[in-house]
């Protein structure tokens, strides 16, 4: 599984190389629409670099796929008279995030407290949003 990681590591850099010489040489264009790169090339080295490109994403995960190896051996199973008491169970984990489609804020959190601050998130991003269009109109 390393080598896959290697491999797939290797042809990531190889196709961001070949698409920056791509550009270097003005057979490619870069784009950025919105906040999403997009790249042109009418020729074989942009051709390759994409190739390359999607080949090291697809090997990089590939590489996670698959079966761990162990590491160490298994701790000895204890009787439950030597087994030391278990410890206090943590806290549970508390999380939230704000999706933005488009400028409208798509709120979720794991208690009310953590929602009501992505609620709030969610409002100063759609308010930047909906600043920078009526900005970008006016000028």
């Amino acid at each position: 599984m390393r080598t896959l990681t290697w491999v797939g590591l290797a042809l990531l850099v190889l196709g961001v190389a070949l698409i920056a010489w791509s550009l270097a040489t003005g057979e490619g264009q870069l784009f950025l629409v919105l906040f999403i790169p997009v790249f042109t090339s009418g020729g074989l080295l942009g051709l390759a670099g994409m190739l390359a490109l999607f080949a090291g994403i697809f090997l990089g995960m590939a590489s996670f796929a698959g079966p761990r190896p162990s590491f160490g051996d298994e701790p000895p199973v204890q009787s439950p008279a030597q087994a030391p008491a278990p410890p206090a169970a943590a806290p549970a984990p508390r999380y939230g995030g704000v999706v933005m489609v488009g400028p409208i804020p798509l709120v979720f959190g794991s208690d009310v407290r953590v929602a009501k601050w992505m609620m709030v998130l969610g409002i100063v991003l759609m308010a930047l949003v909906v600043g920078a269009f009526v900005f970008q109109s006016l000028r």
